[in-house]
Formats: C-alpha cells, sequence, structure tokens
C-alpha cells in the first residue's frame, strides 16, 4: 500500500498539514558533552526544562533524534580541492579505501541530528480577531477538505504563511534558549519529511531534495501484511524492513534515564522519536484532586480495618502532592508523551535481531519496550511529521516538563570537523576495554582536517591553528603524530617534523624494503620514498655548524637564541664580567655578519680566548673545549657553514648523537652530556620558527616532538611562544608533542592551542582534566585511568571534549608506525593472556 502523508505544503521552516495545522521545524547542532561529566549534562537538562516551561502553550512537539547519512564521498571531495598536486593521487586512493573499509564494517555511515517539531497554531483559525479572517479561514479549510476528498492540490501562496512570521520569530527566541539551535530549511523539511519512507535504503539527501514534491514523499511501497511486527519499505531502487519498538514503561524516578544518549549507544544506527502534549493545567489538577479523594476514602478503609499504608500508596501520594503544588505555583508543566526507537535492516532477520538488541539494552537500564506486532502501520502514521497525538491510550507516559527533560534531548557525541581525514571513533565507555571493542562498539566517526580552525568556521572556539599532543611514553602519542603527518602529506602544505629518537627514516624504510609490499603498496611506497630525510649528524663534517644561529639569523634573533645557547652549557650566574664580554663579543661579530664578513659563532668564542682577563680567557676556553667532539659542533662554525635549507614538501630533521636526559629527571643533575644535547634543541626551534615563516602565502606544517627538551632548556619557553605566535598571520601549525600539560600551558598563554590530544599520564591526571575542560571528579579520573593504549581525550577546534579511540585502517601504515619490534617472548605473552 501507499500511505499518503498529514503534508499539504512547504515554506521555509514552515508545514502547512491538510488538516489545516501550522508546524515549524528547528534543528539543533547536538552538544557534545563526555558521558562523566555531570555537572555540564545537569546544565543541559535544566536549559531544556526552561525551554519546557516556555512553550507548553504550543501543546504539541515532536522530539526526534535521526541517523543522517555522513555522504562520505562528497565530504572528501571537497576537502580533495586542497590537496597538494603532487600527492593527490595518493591522498584520493586511501580517501576511498577509508570509504570502502567503512561501509563494509558500518554499513551505511550516519551522524546523528535532533529535530524539533512544534504545532504554532491549530486549525487557524483559533484566536483570530477579524471576523472576515474567520472566514476566509473558514471558507480555505472547507475548501481544503473538498480537495482533499478529490485528490487534488490547492497551492497556498507565501504571503499566506507571511501571517505567522511573527508568532515564528517568537518561538525561535524561545528555542534558540538551547546551544545549536536553528531554523530547518525548507529542502531539508521536505526531506525530513521524505526520509519517513526511505529508512536505510540508499539513495542520495541531494537527489531527494532537488526532485522534490509533496507528490513525492510518500512514493514507496510499504507491506505492512506479510511480515508481523515489521514494515516493508521497497522503492524502485531498494527495500528495506524496519519496526517500531516502543516504551512502554519508565521508571518512577527519571532521573539520568537519558533515552536519547543510550538511542546513540547501539552499534546500528537507529532513530527515536517522543511525540508529547502539553496537559491543560486546571484538567490536571481536577485529576490530581480526584485522584487525592480516591487516596482519601482508601486511607479510611484502612483505618477502619486496622491496616497500614504500603510503601507504595505513600510514594503515590507524595508524588501527587508536589505535582499539585507545582502546578498551582506554575513551575511544573505536566505532559502526555509516547516515545520510540526506530530499527531497520536490509532483512527481516536484521531487522528483528536489531530490535531484540534494543528490547535487551533498555531492559537493563530499566526501562520496559516492546515491539508491537499488529500496530505498525499505525505507529507510522502516528509519528509522521504534522501527525498530533489523538486520544492515546497505549504506551502513554504521564510526567511533569522535569522528568521529561531526563530524556536529555540534542546531547550528543560528535567530535572533529565535519570536513577531514578519518581518525578514528568517540569512545563513550569509562571502562577500561581493548582498543578494537571501543572502535566496533562505537559508530560515531571522528574526522579531523588540521587547517580548519585557521579559516575562522563558524562556531568554532577557536582560531589558532596549533596543537598539542600529550602524554605518556607508550600510550600512543608517537602513533599519532605519525598518523597526523601522513595526512598532512595529501595537503597543500610544506611539512617539517624534527625528530630527536632519530627513528622515523629507519622504520618507514624497512615498511617498504620488501619487494612483495613495494609492489603491494605502490602509493605509499612512492610516497615515503618522496620524503625529504636530514640527519644532523656530528660525526660528520658536513654538518658542522648547520644549526649556527649567527648565520641562519640576524640581528635581535640571532643574539637572543646564541646568548640561550651559552647560557645552557655554561653557567653566568654571579660572572657580570663575563657575561658583559660575552655580550660584547656577539655584538660585534654579528655586526661583522651584517657587513658580509664570513664569521660565525665560533669567533665568539675565539674573541673570549683572546681577552687579558683571566675569567673571560677561561671561559672561552672550557667553550671551546665543549665543542670539540660533541653535537655542539652542529651549532658552531667560523661563518663557513652552509645551513640547513629545506625546500622540499615533506622534511624529516633527525638528530644523530644526542645523549638526552629523561623527562622527569631533575635539571640539577644533568650530565654535561645531556645539557649539551638540549642545547640543541635552541636553534633547532628558532630554525623551525623561520621555516614557518617563510611565505604568507604558504601553508607551513611543524611537528616539533619531544617538546619538553625544549621547556627544560633555559629560554626554552620563550622560544615555544616564538613559535606559537607565528601561527595564523604566517599560515603556520604547529604540532607539539610533550610528555606533560605543563609543557604547553602557561599563566598568559592558555588558549593557544586550538585543538588538544592528550594520552594518560598518571602523575598529572587532575591537570589533564582541567586542561582539557572536563570536571575534577572521580569518574572522570577512572576514564583517564582505564585508557589503553590508542585513547586519549580530544579537544576539538570547537571545544567539544571527549575520548577517541584511534582508529588506522591501513597495515602499511602500522607498519611504517612501529617503534620497537616485538620479541618472541612477548608475542607469546600476548597470546597466552586470557
Amino acid at each position: 500500500m501507499k500511505l499518503r502523508t498529514p503534508i499539504k505544503t512547504l515554506h521555509k521552516n514552515m508545514m502547512l498539514t491538510k488538516s489545516g495545522d501550522l508546524y515549524v521545524l528547528y534543528r539543533f547542532d547536538p552538544e557534545m558533552i563526555a558521558t562523566s561529566n555531570h555537572g555540564k549534562l545537569e546544565q543541559s537538562k535544566d536549559s531544556f526544562k526552561n525551554l519546557l516551561l516556555d512553550i507548553k502553550g504550543y501543546k504539541d512537539i515532536h522530539l526526534q533524534m535521526m541517523p543522517r547519512y555522513m555522504e562520505l564521498r562528497s565530504r572528501f571531495d571537497h576537502m580533495e580541492k586542497d590537496f597538494s598536486p603532487k600527492t593527490k593521487h595518493i591522498g584520493t586512493y586511501y580517501n576511498e579505501e577509508t570509504i570502502s573499509m567503512l561501509e563494509d564494517e558500518l554499513g551505511s555511515i550516519s551522524e546523528y541530528e535532533f529535530i524539533l517539531t512544534v504545532r504554532l497554531k491549530s486549525k487557524l483559525v483559533e484566536g483570530n480577531v477579524d471576523m472576515k479572517e474567520v472566514v476566509s479561514n473558514a471558507f480555505s479549510s472547507v475548501t481544503d477538505t473538498l480537495v482533499n476528498l478529490l485528490h487534488l492540490e490547492r497551492d497556498v501562496s507565501d504571503q499566506f504563511f507571511d501571517r505567522f512570521a511573527e508568532l515564528e520569530q517568537e518561538l525561535f527566541a524561545k528555542v534558540s534558549m538551547l546551544p545549536g539551535a536553528s531554523r530547518l530549511k525548507e529542502d531539508h523539511v521536505y526531506y525530513l519529511n521524505r526520509y519517513n519512507f526511505l529508512r536505510d535504503m540508499q539513495h542520495s539527501i541531494q537527489d531527494e531534495m532537488t526532485n522534490r514534491g509533496i507528490s513525492n514523499v510518500s512514493n514507496t511501497i510499504i507491506d505492512p501484511s506479510s511480515h508481523m511486527g515489521y514494515l516493508k519499505l521497497q522503492t524502485p531502487e531498494d527495500e528495506s524492513y524496519m519496526s517500531f519498538v516502543v516504551v512502554d514503561q519508565m521508571p518512577d524516578d527519571m532521573t539520568n534515564t537519558h533515552l536519547f544518549q543510550k538511542a546513540q549507544y547501539f552499534s546500528f544506527p537507529v532513530e527515536f522519536h517522543v511525540k508529547a502534549q502539553f496537559q491543560d493545567k486546571e484538567q490536571t489538577l481536577r485529576r490530581v484532586e480526584m485522584a487525592q479523594q480516591r487516596f482519601k476514602v482508601t486511607d479510611e478503609e484502612m483505618m477502619q480495618a486496622g491496616a497500614e499504608e504500603d510503601d507504595a500508596v505513600s510514594k503515590n501520594r507524595y508524588m501527587l502532592n508536589r505535582l499539585k503544588n507545582g502546578l498551582k505555583n506554575e513551575d511544573i508543566a505536566y505532559m502526555k508523551w509516547i516515545a520510540t526507537f526506530v530499527v531497520t535492516g536490509k532483512t527481516k532477520e536484521q531487522c528483528r535481531a536489531r530490535a531484540n538488541n534494543v528490547i535487551s539494552s533498555m531492559k537493563n537500564a530499566g526501562i520496559s519496550c516492546v515491539r508491537p506486532i499488529a500496530d505498525q502501520l499505525q505507529l507510522f502514521y502516528k509519528f509522521l511529521h504534522g501527525q498530533p497525538l489523538l486520544f492515546e491510550k497505549s504506551w502513554v507516559q504521564e510526567t511533569g516538563h522535569n522528568g521529561f527533560a531526563e530524556n536529555l534531548f540534542a546531547v550528543g557525541n560528535q567530535l572533529g570537523t565535519n570536513i577531514g581525514f578519518y581518525l578514528g571513533r568517540v569512545d563513550r565507555s569509562t571502562e577500561k576495554v581493548t582498543l578494537e571493542q571501543a572502535i566496533s562498539n562505537s559508530r560515531d566517526l571522528v574526522l579531523f582536517h588540521p587547517f580548519i580552525a585557521n579559516e575562522g568556521i563558524s562556531g568554532s572556539s577557536t582560531d589558532s591553528p596549533h596543537i598539542a599532543i600529550t602524554g605518556q611514553t607508550g600510550k600512543g602519542k608517537s602513533f599519532l603524530v605519525k598518523m597526523l603527518m601522513m595526512y598532512l602529506t595529501f595537503l597543500d602544505t610544506k611539512l617539517l617534523i624534527t625528530d630527536p629518537k632519530n627513528e622515523i627514516e629507519e622504520w618507514f624504510r624497512n615498511s617498504i624494503s620488501d619487494p612483495a609490499d613495494r609492489a603491494k603498496y605502490p602509493g605509499f611506497t612512492e610516497l615515503i620514498e618522496s620524503f625529504n630525510y636530514i640527519t644532523l649528524d656530528p660525526s660528520n663534517k658536513g654538518n658542522w655548524g648547520v644549526l649556527d644561529p649567527i648565520v641562519f639569523l640576524k640581528g635581535y634573533e640571532a643574539n637572543q637564541t646564541a646568548q640561550a645557547v651559552i647560557e645552557q652549557i655554561y653557567t653566568l650566574d654571579g660572572k657580570d664580567d663575563v657575561k658583559t664580554e660575552i655580550l660584547k663579543a656577539l655584538t660585534h661579530v654579528i655586526e661583522e655578519r651584517a657587513r658580509g664578513e664570513k664569521v660565525g659563532f665560533m669567533h665568539v668564542i675565539e674573541h673570549l680566548q683572546k681577552s687579558d682577563e683571566k675569567s673571560i680567557r677561561s671561559c672561552g676556553e672550557l667553550l671551546s673545549q665543549m665543542v670539540q667532539n660533541s653535537v655542539l659542533q652542529l651549532i658552531f662554525s667560523y661563518g663557513d657553514a652552509k645551513t640547513v635549507q629545506l625546500n622540499e614538501k615533506v622534511n624529516v630533521l633527525q638528530l644523530q648523537g644526542l645523549d638526552l636526559p629523561k623527562e622527569d629527571d631533575d635539571p640539577n643533575y644533568y650530565t654535561d652530556s645531556e645539557r649539551k644535547s638540549l642545547c640543541l634543541m635552541i636553534p633547532l626551534a628558532k630554525f623551525c620558527e623561520k621555516f614557518g615563516s617563510q611565505s604568507r602565502h604558504e601553508n607551513t606544517s611543524i611537528i616539533f616532538d619531544e617538546a619538553w627538551m625544549l621547556t627544560n632548556a633555559r629560554g626554552g619557553k620563550k622560544l615555544i611562544k616564538s613559535l606559537r605566535r607565528i601561527g595564523r598571520s604566517w599560515k603556520n601549525q604547529l604540532y607539539l608533542v610533550t610528555q606533560s600539560v605543563a609543557d604547553v600551558q602557561s599563566e598568559d598563554d592558555r588558549g593557544n592551542f586550538g585543538a588538544r590530544f592528550a594520552f594518560d599520564e598518571e602523575s598529572e591526571r587532575d591537570e589533564i582534566l582541567e586542561y582539557m575542560g572536563l570536571e575534577k571528579s572521580e569518574e572522570n579520573t577512572k576514564l583517564l585511568s582505564n585508557m589503553v593504549k590508542g585513547q586519549c581525550l580530544f579537544r576539538d577546534f570547537y571545544g567539544r571534549t571527549g575520548k577517541l579511540a584511534i582508529d588506522c585502517l591501513f597495515d602499511e601504515w602500522k607498519e611504517a608506525f612501529k617503534t620497537v619490534e616485538k620479541s618472541n617472548s612477548a608475542k607469546a605473552e600476548e597470546a597466552f593472556t586470557w
């Protein structure tokens, strides 16, 4: 059979039904609140309670959560316009592979959106004062009835809807109390009605909106008879099965029922609908008083019988008293409502399994649901847009608006950006699960485009393009960095990544050393071989002086950087005479360099060695000896060294011969070798700054790994601030990778990272929660402590924070991202773990 819909015509976000009712529709960007952030969840409920009180006069509302196709292909097409011509063919290949692999796992890829439908006016003749208008509207209603009986269409002019623009504006002002509220566009109002007949069938949203027409809304064959308890939908292109799973009984205490949130937890897409009516205050009061009278009679009978009042009666009496007082004080709106899950499947068996899953999961949450056998078609019609609740008896819930708000409308799980590369899944669990379980339990994809914040996107909470990645070693920090690095290679940006651990080239080249792998992954092989690997090895004389600050910097920058280098390896406290001479020597040599003379940092040392003052001469001798046969030879030269020039698209800057201290080592006990190694970070960071400020018209990205080494060096924090500062105006993006959140924030500069990834670090969990904008609570601390390798907290450009389960889809990437090779014993240890 083909079902007719209530809809007559549309105008903007207004919908006129054949019965003469006018509805308006709004959508909400879901507010991302972590399940463990109880304070923010309660704030969201309070906002919704206030909204319900404000709109109770409109009587009928329809709340909907629906899975909307993400159309990844279209999103990736837009992103590929930003790809570099050099690597576009490789990036496009991996985008296609991403779509194919995710569709194989998830079927239709969707994300949830939230819709509020409100009946603005009923019958359109109620409340009019002008009798001519009443007559006109009455005649219109009569002729509409005749037109409908004859199955004809009758046009309604835009001027008709203009009469209600002011009413709609008043309502929108109330609806806007909730974050992310917007008017639904006319095309989307049409698609929303059409979607009721396309559930889980392949279709193009754009095509459906382009070919819109009221007569096309229900262009689907619905078979209610062949499959009891199910409806079969069929179009010329596809078919699917659907079933309504209705909420039958809610707990008396609705605290934290969170129906809309629970509906998002399934591993398959579901819809969740609630149709509600605000009840008349006086009628409700009369019902309460009648019930209280019955209790009074019951009490008298029990007293005469000498019986005591049972707990159920006592509880009901208490609830009635609260309701009566709330109604009289007008701080409670009483509501009747029906809620249903809508599950779909490509086969009846799949639909049945999903319906049973919903019923079982809700039962575990203390909520009783049923799948009516004979009422599926009636439920289909009941939950169409524009169909109000009428004389309902089955499955009706009755609550105050406070209890209704516990359903937690418009709180979602979205993280990341709308356009971007696939990073993984939103992980809602606070318990410890494996990374694989976390990924398979979630349908919420996290996409990420590194440069979105730099474009001043509407709704973004920051304009900073910089990204902080923090956490304990071994939690997956390096894996994420390399994954982001690979995605950056596809974009039209020049990339520099520092590699203090000197491991990237070795593992990347090993991953393509097998001829079979090279043949299997030609695009990946081409990409890895295109990288410009630069190894700064002090044992190679050709590298001496490549980071000489007096050679590659000028003026003030050269002076400050060179001074920071000396202060890192030589204590000037209480040595004013020595410090004065060093500053004079620096100024003199830098001025000589500016005049075109071939001088460098070693000439500063020579100047000190020639001093008549013993203390100054001793300083020069000591510095000279420290430079010899050490990593400092990369910094000191006679001005004839060729500094590093990074003109390639992807540059991996590796440092050899470093003796780095551990992050938690006390700087007071660093060895001489460790201080020298840290010293190298100072000119390296300054060089990165120059790399990022070559042109205001070219995107550049810098990944500074092991950034804690810079913050532990003298003057290092100042250099980090300098690296951040070049940011937006120079189209540069900094990735600061370190172990402690203390390394990426300071008292005067807390908002300089637009996106933040925080892996667990046991010693600073409170600091992590504060930095990521989460409550310091026992549950959030537990969330951090239960995170396994590959799980982290993610705060996106929109200020939303949640747990991310990182998911790399490509085996060849995983092989390249290794940092250690497991021994046979380690493999056996995992194999024998129960």
